[in-house]
């Protein structure tokens, strides 16, 4: 059977039906629409507190893309459509659109192994490429970013395969990075003291993993050092900027000269204008 014979058939239905195939094929569409909508809300309350979120999403759709074509296929029944030519337009259309759209076939495969891999979900903070954002929707062909100075990305699945992608949200802890250059003539044992006594005096920063302040080299600048504290990720922003408060602070009390112009946290240049992991 060519397309056209295919097209013929799909259409000949239609001037047959009468005013009550119409009826009832407008009747199976509400009871579709209506059905769907209440499984989706019944879904909604269990699957959203027992399944991944990033599964969530998916099965939801899922269901409400079921059930809609179920109804769809019902109505057109009453409207004297056959389910063996239906099926056939079905299998032509479906090459048709494998052809056309290969791409989307990528996605749509790439989008599968991300669901078994869990590497990140719903209202978690990432990077892929050179975009960092929150993930605010997981499709079957892309994800939907929203960065931190508020734009929308959309993020093929595709890419999201063949990038390196880093979630920053994936663990519960994360360690704040502080670097600087002492001048030759500091005495950097005293001043790790100040700062480990500094930072175990406040609940904010974490015991263990324990902070630790680390000598990186010497150069003609000075002693060049880093300070490390682990914090809860949900306080990461708020604890780097008191820490670098607390530590200016007490170098200014006790005379402590940096031989650099300031206190600079890794990842920060003279761009930065929002906070971002």
């Amino acid at each position: 059977m060519n397309p056209i014979e295919l097209l013929q058939q799909l259409m000949q239905p239609l001037t047959g039906a009468d005013g009550w195939a119409w009826m009832r094929a407008a009747g199976y569409l509400v009871v579709g629409f209506l059905l769907r909508n209440l499984i989706m809300s019944g879904m909604r309350k269990y699957v959203d507190s027992h399944t991944h979120p990033h599964k969530a999403i998916l099965f939801k759709r899922a269901a409400s893309y079921t059930v809609l074509f179920l109804f769809v296929m019902a109505a057109l029944s009453e409207l004297g459509f056959r389910s063996g030519v239906l099926l056939a337009a079905a299998g032509v259309l479906s090459v048709a659109i494998g052809f056309a759209s290969q791409t989307s076939t990528s996605n749509f495969i790439s989008g599968l192994f991300l669901l078994g891999e869990k590497s990140f979900k719903v209202g978690d903070n990432i990077s892929v490429n050179a975009t960092r954002g929150e993930v605010v929707s997981v499709d079957w062909l892309a994800i939907k970013l929203r960065t931190f100075d508020n734009l929308y990305v959309r993020v093929p699945n595709d890419d999201l395969i063949k990038s390196h992608v880093i979630n920053f949200s994936k663990f519960p802890i994360r360690r704040v990075d502080v670097s600087m250059h002492l001048t030759h003539d500091t005495d950097v044992p005293e001043v790790e003291k100040l700062l480990l006594a500094l930072v175990r005096e406040h609940e904010r920063f974490l015991v263990e993993p324990e902070p630790k302040l680390f000598r990186n080299q010497i150069n003609h600048l000075g002693v060049s050092v880093q300070f490390s504290v682990w914090v809860e990720q949900s306080e990461f922003f708020d604890s780097r900027s008191l820490l670098i408060d607390m530590m200016l602070f007490t170098f200014k009390t006790h005379g402590i000269k940096l031989s650099a112009p300031a206190i600079v946290a890794p990842g920060l240049d003279s761009g930065y204008n929002m906070p971002y992991p």
